[in-house]
């Protein structure tokens, strides 16, 4: 239980955090690492601020545990989307808190995580409760922009002494066990311009993108369906292409979103992709395309019946739904295609992600603090 001290301490960090705007792009998570480590010194508690562009930062610590050995990463991201162009009801960076919510860009995802781990971080250290496990924390920059600090972490072999994962993206306080990967893709279309009254004189792009995209929607991934995660997806989510209402259009590009179960490759993405090219080609005159890959995240789940989960099961002190979520976290560039013991649990409702008047439940806030200091207490690698 908390009193009514720390009630409101744990209130003014999270409304703190929330209050500094930290959405990507630009970032600027390296102004809310430099706040937050300065609430961490006031308690004791050294870190270090990795900064890996200008105002883009990581922020680290590590908790000794009882046992030495491999640690157990703790990670959440700092950067959060914008606020977007629908109107809000609620100041996007005020923190305000009505009717038992608090509201803000990142309140479900997930700086309310964020805000619980490290207070009851604070709790554990103020009452003198030594972890079992050696503990590192890790605040990244980048998330929501292909984990540019969880794979900059990586690069500097961060990850090489760590034996489990606790993430804490949003989950509704159920205890996710598996994610979805990413492959996000970029298609060009090429053709040749003419005069908008001669078509036969050009190649339309548009139009090559079009048979694109039909062969495209009549493709599928041979892929058993993941009793967690379902099959895999995909969605066209942006196009552009053209200059002019009378101009055959030359140049055509569109953005797909390729959401991938565990088993599946880039390769099993490259061969959708040439496949739907092969067959746009039979049927549309001059087809020209090429394809990159903006992004390719592996999809990543626990080990199945690992300790971790029955650890948090115990920790939850509830019955508490397991299931996988499609979004993908960082721990997709921090485990890769590695197994490892992992959960992702949090306060924020995963479906407040991205949408406007974002808020998060103060009391699913506080279930939370308890949640990680249980857990953090309790939880052994070995």
């Amino acid at each position: 239980m908390f009193s009514s001290a720390e009630e409101k301490e744990a209130t003014d960090l999270l409304q703190n955090i929330l209050r500094c705007n930290t959405t990507n792009p630009p970032g600027n998570e390296a102004v809310l690492a430099e706040k937050i480590k300065k609430w961490l010194v006031d308690e004791e508690i050294s870190c270090q601020i990795d900064e890996f562009e200008l105002n883009r930062a990581n922020l680290i610590f590590e908790i000794k545990g009882a046992a030495e050995g491999a640690k157990l990463l703790v990670t959440g991201h700092l950067d959060t989307v914008p606020p977007g162009n629908c109107p809000w009801q609620h100041d996007p960076f005020g923190a305000e808190i009505e009717d038992g919510l608090i509201y803000g860009r990142g309140a479900s995802d997930m700086k309310g995580s964020v805000a619980a781990m490290l207070y009851a971080i604070i709790r554990m250290k103020r009452k003198g409760i030594v972890p079992k496990q050696d503990m590192l924390f890790l605040g990244t920059a980048g998330e929501e922009m292909f984990c540019q600090g969880a794979l900059h972490f990586v690069d500097k072999n961060g990850m090489e002494n760590i034996g489990a994962v606790l993430v804490g993206e949003p989950s509704n306080g159920d205890l996710l066990l598996a994610h979805k990967g990413a492959a996000w893709l970029e298609v060009t279309t090429y053709g040749k311009t003419a005069h908008g009254s001669m078509p036969n004189l050009g190649v339309n792009a548009v139009m090559s993108m079009n048979a694109f995209l039909t062969a495209l929607s009549g493709q599928s991934f041979q892929a058993a369906e993941h009793p967690l995660l379902g099959l895999p997806t995909i969605s066209v989510n942006k196009i552009e292409g053209g200059v002019a209402i009378n101009v055959v259009p030359d140049y055509c590009n569109c953005k797909i979103d390729i959401r991938t179960i565990p088993g599946q490759t880039e390769d099993d993405v490259k061969i959708l992709i040439e496949k739907a090219m092969a067959e746009a080609a039979e049927c549309c005159p001059g087809f020209k395309a090429d394809y990159n890959f903006l992004c390719s995240l592996p999809s990543v789940g626990c080990i199945p019946n690992d300790k971790i989960i029955d650890c948090a099961v115990k920790c939850a002190d509830r019955e508490i739904i397991q299931r996988g979520v499609n979004y993908f976290t960082d721990a997709s560039a921090l485990i890769g295609k590695s197994q490892m013991p992992l959960i992702i649990y949090g306060p924020g409702d995963d479906k407040q992600a991205h949408q406007p008047d974002e808020h998060l439940s103060m009391a699913k806030y506080f279930e939370a603090i308890e949640f990680y200091e249980k857990f953090l207490t309790d939880y052994s690698i070995k």
